[in-house]
């Protein structure tokens, strides 16, 4: 019997089918569930309280207006006394922040910390659910290793003997970081159902095994865990643009016109989701569906159409309406108004807004001119792509900044390939497309039904997308300081999904699976104290420790592609090329743990008390030398 069928009138609603239906639709099945898990409890070792970059304290400071009832900030807990942050703005004498896609779901997270406030010490029942969720991830493990018994005793022991450490170690939790917390939940939870989604689509595409892979590679080996916790939008963005190739896939691979069309209409809905978050993508995200799914659709008849314009306006109501609320025009976001500069809430003029805010913020005027602007922006990244040596630094190789001088360069810049190493595997899509070629083989994939397959049309979204995001990000990279070049982030998700697609990638995968655990395993173990120890004999301050794993994560990229070509080419090399894949992946996943517990953190606060005991034995490490703001 079918969800569906299950709550008919004629059955009744059963809690517990419910509660299946509604972890099948979050999560697929267990295996959703325990990567979900696995994922926040990945996070949760280096989840550092403190305020990465100062746009930071407009959002906590918005999230503490919407707390109180109104979307502007009437004060300013967080960042100077002025409230002049980047991502603040000036509406007949009233303050704005932005982002209020995330704000305004943060909320519930707020609320629901002082409501647990109220009854229990929050630091506790955080260090309980960080328990529990180990537990959770170790049983899910089990089921699918077939090792459910052992593997839950195992996680039961980690998770008591974790638990107990942290409570010796643990301070209260001052509600001065509820806020900042509460924007973490949401973009760790963003980020962990990142890694559910790539799953799903991949199990659909191939295998289980190979879904797994994709989720655990989203969670370990990408930046997408180093934002995990860091209240920005990246992991927002990123979520729901994998959201859009999971729903876009259902839609053509769905036998049933209805389901089909549920699933295209869904594939809209995610847009305003994303416009409420950051406008601009939602725009060029709207475009890039557009573009692929009109002319592949299986239909585009009246009544398809007014099903996926009902979706589409639906899910932009909040968009409209906090528009509307703000600035009295539902089409002119927080980031087209002026830029408060200081002077109302502290009475200081001139205090000005800080730098490090984001792209395309401030963009005020009709809205002409404001298409006028984004049209010569576009032109502008794209003529990036004829200037190599810029390419070069946001793909390839970052390192220092040249036009600053040595004091006031932190180095923390990573390019695209430093940021994830697994994707020098697309090196080879060339190679595979002149075989194609010169087989004489049409460009065209086979046709399901008289209709694109399912994954050409989901290949063709990522190829839109990606060059729509490159439009609106190139001319603004590289910036001081992008961390992991940060407004390419959805890259790294849609990255996952094109290493993926690599025939040689997911045969090494499924007969080699061993030796790409054995590779992490290695890089992991061996790399955490190799890392630290290079920090602490080298006496390398923050940008030099970040340059270092810069060098090692390119000629690892730089070994992973010339492998994939060799496999391509002649063969047979399957079991090295898994070992290097997971390698690779071990290699992101110590940059991820020795930069969130010991380079990066400035409050020496951590979610969990023993991540914040493990840094402040290791904290010496960055503050060899003097080393300047890098936000």
């Amino acid at each position: 019997m079918s969800v569906r069928e299950r709550f008919t009138p004629d059955t009744g609603v059963d809690t517990d089918t419910f509660g299946v239906a509604v972890l099948r639709v979050a999560f697929g099945n267990y295996i959703g569930a325990t990567l979900c898990l696995a994922a926040l409890a990945w996070f949760g070792l280096y989840w550092r309280l403190g305020f990465f970059s100062n746009d930071q304290f407009t959002f906590a400071n918005t999230l503490v207006g919407v707390a109180d009832g109104h979307l502007f900030i009437d004060r300013a807990v967080y960042g100077p006394a002025s409230g002049a942050s980047p991502g603040t703005y000036l509406v007949d004498g009233r303050v704005y922040g932005r982002n209020y896609g995330i704000v305004v779901v943060s909320a519930a997270w707020l609320l629901a910390l002082e409501a647990v406030s109220l009854v229990a010490d929050v630091r506790v029942v955080v260090v309980g659910l960080w328990s529990f969720v180990v537990i959770g991830a170790a049983a899910g493990a089990g089921v699918w290793l077939d090792r459910r018994r052992l593997c839950i005793l195992i996680g039961t022991a980690v998770g008591a003997v974790a638990f107990v450490g942290n409570l010796l170690v643990a301070t209260p939790l001052s509600p001065y970081w509820y806020p900042l917390l509460a924007l973490q939940c949401t973009t760790a939870l963003a980020a962990a159902f990142t890694t559910v989604v790539l799953y799903r689509l991949v199990s659909r595409l191939y295998t289980d095994r190979l879904g797994v892979v994709a989720g655990l590679t989203a969670a370990f080996a990408t930046p997408i865990g180093f934002w995990a916790s860091l209240p920005k939008r990246h992991s927002v963005t990123a979520l729901f643009v994998v959201c859009v190739l999971y729903t876009l896939y259902r839609s053509r691979e769905a036998a049933s016109a209805t389901v089909a069309r549920r699933f295209r209409a869904l594939t809209y809905a995610w847009v305003g989701p994303v416009t409420w978050v950051h406008a601009p993508e939602g725009f060029f995200l709207l475009v890039a569906i557009a573009a692929v799914d009109l002319p592949t659709a299986r239909s585009n008849d009246p009544r398809e159409l007014l099903v996926v314009g009902l979706t589409l306006s639906v899910s932009l109501v909040p968009f409209f309406l906090t528009n509307l609320a703000i600035s009295g025009e539902p089409l002119q976001p927080p980031r087209l108004l002026p830029e408060y500069s200081g002077d109302v809430l502290s009475g200081d003029g001139g205090a000005g807004v800080t730098a490090g805010s984001d792209a395309n913020s401030g963009q005020s005027g009709s809205g002409s001119s404001v298409l006028s602007r984004i049209l010569g922006q576009f032109g502008a990244s794209y003529a990036v792509l004829l200037a190599p040596e810029r390419m070069g630094r946001i793909f390839i190789r970052h390192g220092y900044t040249d036009s600053l001088l040595p004091p006031q360069d932190a180095a923390v810049n990573l390019s695209v390939l430093e940021s994830m190493p697994l994707l020098g595997a697309v090196v080879v899509y060339p190679l595979l497309a002149a075989r194609r070629l010169a087989r004489g083989a049409s460009l065209r994939r086979p046709r399901l039904a008289g209709q694109t397959a399912p994954v050409t049309v989901v290949d063709a979204f990522t190829v839109v997308y990606v060059l729509l995001l490159l439009g609106l990000a190139l001319t603004t990279l590289p910036l001081h300081h992008m961390f992991t070049m940060r407004y390419l982030h959805p890259l790294y998700a849609v990255g996952v999904y094109w290493m993926i697609r690599i025939p040689v990638v997911r045969r090494a995968l499924e007969t080699a699976g061993r030796s790409a655990v054995v590779g992490f395993g290695t890089a992991v173990l061996a790399g955490v104290p190799l890392y630290l120890s290079a920090i602490a004999v080298g006496d390398l301050v923050l940008g030099e420790a970040v340059q270092l794993y810069a060098l090692t994560a390119l000629t690892v990229a730089a070994v992973v592609g010339f492998w994939v070509l060799l496999d391509t080419a002649v063969g047979g090399f399957e079991s090295t090329g898994a070992a290097v894949l997971g390698a690779a992946a071990g290699l992101t996943a110590v940059y991820l743990l020795i930069s969130g517990v010991t380079l990066f953190p400035d409050t020496g606060d951590f979610l969990l008390p023993l991540s914040r005991a493990v840094s402040e034995r290791l904290h010496f490490m960055r503050l060899y030398g003097s080393t300047p703001s890098y936000w």
